[in-house]
């Protein structure tokens, strides 16, 4: 059977190594994870308030073992596997459309909907064998540190995670299929995810507000504490029942409409144009040849997701910050005290009875970081291998420019979403300082955004290197992703048990010196910058020098 003759084959050859780097990188934090809880005092979590317990997914008498499988698996792992359950979401239908292959595909003995289903039974695959690969670590690896997980549902837990991540894979496949829009899917699933995460978090922290929680699906993968009672038969039939309406809904989303062209896409350009007060603009932008602009081609290339995650973070987790932060106070500053140290340095750390620690654990902690790689990283990637992949880099270097024009180009339009997210975020929190008057000092909210874009930009810049050296997108984007998600445990680790190496870590430079209470630091700004600056430089010899693939 040929690999075009079998959807299902194809969608496993593609995204197995993603996913495979994925699990890897949890399997590798999840080891390291327990030799560090190894040596914290379990007694700090004796007293702490239930529903900060069932936060976290902790339960009274906590030991090293479930600390160390909620803190890992639980958080980070949830995020990895959601967003890659995502990325293979959008690639099933709208990702095609997107490249332009789907016709080509279709036009072979391929129905509609054999793709939606082969599609389907490529991701439930995929996670099948992640779910037997994570639980054999987390059966082994206690055996192997001598950590007692005696009476602990370890299948149960793991099971229940997949399942409550691999919804977010269907979500996507149900909007990339209905709209044909890739950034759209990918921008609205990621939100969805981010939200749920939030949500399922800060909910049961509210008075009155604990049931809330229950409408966001993140809720669903540690409810009923599976670690410790084994699966939660109704969470399951839940996220399951979710999961299958909305395969549903692609199948009858896809069956329904027209396929997408590449080239009906509007975009930023193209408005410009449009607008009679804006044309001249526009056409001042553009140049007189169809390659003299082309960070404004990238531009407008990521238009949707940049926009929407720019509003996500100035919105939900700046703005609106401001009166959760106002409305929870009276209770902060005893939810500070209670909160270990060891459980906050894996969020960002902070102290809660401040706006500043609140701001630092809620929004500068996981959401801000994860907001803008989601962006630098996805521009990276696909500046150049994203090029190769759709065979379009021939027809821009057959134009009189050079291959580090190219790159400079691509670098333009990176740098220039990447200060979008930055600012947005900057604008977001700012705004919430304002209006609820938090008293936060202006500068030290600057401080922590120039952090953060230095930050997105060092990792986009290793995207844009793997892409320009190596012509591949998946190993572009899961490389730069997997180094981001183990610097940051690695970070949060040293925060744990003093390692020496927590100053050799991109993240502590991003927040480790406080800046929302210490403001500018020369030495990270100037350390960030530099390694990005030079991960940058990498990428022209590495470009010029090699031989470019076809597609």
């Amino acid at each position: 059977m040929s690999r075009l003759g079998s959807v299902y084959v194809h969608n496993l050859y593609s995204r197995a190594r993603t996913v495979a780097l994925g699990v890897m990188g949890l399997s590798v934090m999840f080891a390291f994870g327990m030799v560090v809880y190894r040596d914290v005092d379990m007694s700090l979590f004796d007293d702490l308030p239930e529903s900060l317990m069932s936060m976290f997914g902790l339960t009274p008498g906590e030991d090293v073992a479930s600390l160390a499988y909620n803190a890992i698996f639980s958080t980070y792992g949830a995020l990895v596997l959601g967003g890659m359950a995502i990325m293979i979401g959008v690639g099933a239908v709208a990702g095609r459309e997107r490249d332009g292959t789907i016709g080509i595909l279709l036009a072979n003995p391929v129905s509609r909907i054999r793709l939606v289903v082969e599609s389907t039974l490529a991701l439930i695959t995929l996670y099948a064998a992640s779910a037997l690969v994570l639980l054999g670590v987390g059966l082994l690896t206690p055996a192997v540190l001598d950590v007692s997980i005696s009476g602990l549902s370890v299948w149960g837990f793991i099971v229940q995670l997949v399942i409550g991540t691999i919804f977010y894979g269907f979500l996507a496949l149900a909007i990339g299929a209905r709209t044909g829009k890739a950034h759209a899917a990918i921008g609205i699933s990621s939100g969805i995810l981010i939200l749920s995460f939030l949500g399922a978090g800060v909910m049961p922290l509210i008075s009155g507000w604990e049931e809330v929680a229950r409408i966001f699906p993140w809720y669903y993968i540690s409810d009923g504490d599976p670690l410790r009672n084994g699966v939660n038969v109704g969470a399951i039939a839940i996220l399951l029942g979710a999961c299958a309406l909305l395969f549903l809904a692609a199948l009858v989303g896809f069956s329904r409409r027209d396929l997408r062209q590449r080239s009906v896409n509007i975009r930023i350009l193209d408005r410009l144009r449009a607008n009679h007060l804006t044309a001249r603009l526009g056409e001042r932008v553009a140049g007189r040849t169809l390659v003299s602009k082309i960070w404004v081609k990238t531009l407008s290339e990521f238009q949707t997701m940049t926009l929407f995650v720019s509003f996500l973070m100035c919105g939900l987790m700046g703005v609106m910050m401001g009166p959760i932060y106002v409305y929870m106070q009276p209770n902060m500053a005893q939810l500070g005290e209670s909160f270990p140290p060891e459980m906050l340095a894996f969020f960002g750390g902070g102290d809660l009875g401040t706006p500043e620690g609140f701001f630092q654990l809620e929004t500068f902690g996981l959401m801000a970081p994860i907001a803008i790689m989601v962006i630098t990283i996805s521009i990276g990637a696909k500046s150049i291998a994203g090029e190769e992949k759709n065979q379009t880099l021939g027809i821009l270097l057959g134009n009189p420019i050079s291959r580090s024009y190219l790159l400079t180009q691509k670098i333009i339009a990176l740098l220039i979403w990447g200060f979008v997210v930055a600012f947005a975020t900057f604008a977001g929190v700012a705004t919430a300082n304002l209006i609820s008057s938090l008293g936060m000092d202006y500068l030290n909210i600057l401080a922590i955004c120039v952090n953060l874009l230095l930050l997105g930009y060092l990792f986009g810049a290793l995207a844009f290197f793997m892409g320009a050296a190596f012509g591949r997108v998946g190993l572009a984007a899961g490389v730069s992703a997997g180094v981001a998600v183990v610097l940051q445990v690695a970070s949060s680790m040293a925060e744990i048990s003093g390692g020496w190496w927590q100053k050799f870590t991109p993240f502590y430079w991003y927040n480790g010196t406080d800046p929302l209470n210490n403001g500018f630091t020369l030495a990270g700004i100037v350390i960030l910058a530099l390694a990005a600056i030079l991960v940058l430089t990498t990428s022209y010899p590495a470009f010029n020098r090699r031989d470019l693939t076809n597609g």
